[in-house]
């Protein structure tokens, strides 16, 4: 474990991980990312990778949700909190679990990407195209690099616990292995400073 990851194991927790995303306005870009970016219909059936405590699913209309999250502690709590608004699966989204999932019509990957190398990153997608139905989407969001980039900006990219922060071309080029069509929103969020690449894949 490097030392970044053990100053950031903390995050682990349910209630510290909360306490973060306060401070972070998180509650308040998880509505806005919800109406802007995912746009999901009632019936929807959306797959949320790394979903964490599945905090967006209070922004989402009555969709069949699949949340998938490698901490059990935030599963727990998703369980708890949104008890039968959905389904919420404990480990890594693999080939098991793709063969088997029923075709969605939106995949999101939150905060995601950062934290996988190109190779797992390239593979994620590749299993999203057996599973987002035809004219589904996949929409990421994550922590970007770019130039002339704030410099509290970019020091709180440095310090995320995923260590794969990338510039956004970098995010595309992985996303459009598997799919055609990619576009993609910089967010520069005044404050705190923040940088984030918000992305749709077709």
């Amino acid at each position: 474990m490097s030392e970044k990851q053990g100053i950031f194991s903390i995050l682990r927790h349910p209630v510290v991980y909360e306490v973060v995303q306060q401070i972070f306005q998180a509650e308040r870009n998880r509505k806005w990312f919800a109406d802007t970016y995912v746009r999901a219909n009632p019936g929807d059936r959306v797959l949320d990778i790394g979903c964490g405590p599945a905090n967006l699913l209070e922004h989402l209309p009555d969709v069949d949700y699949i949340g998938w999250e490698p901490n059990p502690a935030y599963i727990e709590t998703a369980k708890k909190k949104y008890g039968t608004r959905g389904s919420f699966n404990v480990g890594y989204f693999d080939e098991a679990e793709a063969s088997t999932l029923p075709p969605v019509d939106i995949a999101i990957v939150g905060a995601v990407l950062h934290h996988l190398d190109d190779e797992q990153a390239r593979h994620l997608y590749v299993l999203l195209r057996k599973v987002v139905k035809p004219g589904g989407r996949v929409v990421s969001l994550d922590c970007a690099y770019i130039e002339r980039q704030n410099p509290l900006a970019r020091l709180l990219v440095s310090l995320d616990r995923g260590q794969h922060a990338r510039h956004p071309n970098a995010y595309t080029s992985l996303a459009a292995t598997s799919f055609s069509d990619v576009t993609g929103d910089l967010i520069r969020q005044r404050f705190p400073p923040y940088t984030f690449w918000i992305m749709t894949a077709r």
